[in-house]
């Protein structure tokens, strides 16, 4: 499909994705251009998604905003390229002593938290080989994405609607003009990058914050109907555990490293206390920054560029409300959000 489109889009992780999508439901014309890589954050990720996050177990940031809409978008895109990927599943969070067990016992009854608290337990679940002697939260609202089979799900549904290209796009090559973009056969009336981690010259200067983070799977005895959660997640598949995760910033490979897998198997140690056997071991480099907010928007030179990137680990429960909100921005129907705004850093 060469030739006039709307927008070119550069990328098919999980931003890429729903960006693309979204535009495609407004009508516009687009081109996804992306260079196939075995080593790519939204391949490595584990898709969790998650309302109550942190040391301190409190409601992620803007989760009313992202939450309530999130598993019928993902739904949606399921009924669409007719292929499931979406695995709704209760998170199990336990509690580490008596002041979180207070702690919780005082927010169960706060209306800001009941739509994602299924309930508040301060005895053991009971759970064979679980340590969970202070008991714990069971959360509604989270579960995970299986990433993989979302992507080449919906390349394949792009190839069949003739607007994927498969190639690295040479930013030198580019033709930019007021109010165009060419690159090579296209013209389009603006580039938008959402590479992830592979971030183009023009955003070179943006404070991203890449972080690698392992995961391991793994076979042991245990029988779970959460995700176990504290330290570590340990997320039910069929017949093993998907583990997760460590935060380097330091080191920024896509190899597992010894000392990261060492994390995560103390880790599981602390709440675990069945033996288990490591199936795989990798790790992913997420594109995150400095202050954990994605970078949407516009060149501040440049006006045909655009920016969607930055959603760090929590690019699945941001994806679709951020794509939404930018499609709008596009299509002049809102400013762009200002803490979200690329301007804000650029």
């Amino acid at each position: 499909m060469a030739g006039k489109v709307n927008y070119i889009i550069v990328g098919l992780g999980i931003a890429g994705i729903w960006l693309s999508y979204e535009l495609l439901k407004r009508g516009h014309k687009i081109v996804v251009f992306n260079h196939e890589k075995e080593h790519t954050g939204s391949k490595k990720a584990t898709g969790l998604y998650n309302p109550v996050t942190g040391r301190k177990m409190i409601k992620t940031w803007r989760a009313d905003d992202f939450f309530p809409t999130l598993e019928t978008d993902y739904q949606e895109l399921e009924n669409l390229l007719n292929t499931r990927f979406l695995y709704p599943i209760s998170i199990y969070r336990l509690f580490k002593s008596v002041k979180d067990q207070n702690d919780w016992q005082g927010r169960q009854d706060d209306r800001d938290y009941a739509p994602y608290l299924n309930h508040v337990s301060s005895h053991s679940l009971k759970i064979k080989h679980i340590n969970d002697p202070y008991g714990g939260i069971v959360l509604n609202r989270s579960g995970y994405v299986n990433l993989n089979a979302l992507i080449i799900a919906y390349k394949n549904y792009l190839i069949n609607k003739d607007c994927f290209v498969e190639e690295w796009l040479n930013t030198a090559l580019l033709n930019i003009e007021e109010g165009v973009v060419t690159y090579k056969e296209y013209q389009a009336d603006r580039i938008i990058f959402c590479e992830g981690v592979d971030v183009s010259n023009f955003w070179k200067s943006l404070p991203f914050r890449p972080v690698r983070g392992e995961i391991i799977d793994i076979e042991c005895d245990l029988e779970s109907p959460y995700v176990i959660n504290q330290g570590v997640f340990m997320i039910p598949k069929n017949g093993y555990f998907t583990v997760g995760s460590t935060y380097d910033h330091s080191v920024l490979t896509h190899e597992p490293q010894e000392e990261g897998i060492k994390s995560l198997t103390e880790r599981i140690g602390k709440i675990f206390d069945g033996d288990f056997q490591i199936l795989e071991k990798r790790a992913g480099v997420r594109p995150a920054t400095h202050d954990r907010k994605p970078f949407i928007g516009f060149h501040k030179n440049l006006g045909t560029l655009a920016i969607f990137n930055g959603f760090g680990t929590k690019g699945v429960s941001l994806s679709p409300y951020f794509a939404k909100h930018f499609a709008d921005v596009l299509d002049q129907r809102v400013e762009i959000e200002k803490e979200v705004n690329v301007q804000r850093v650029h």
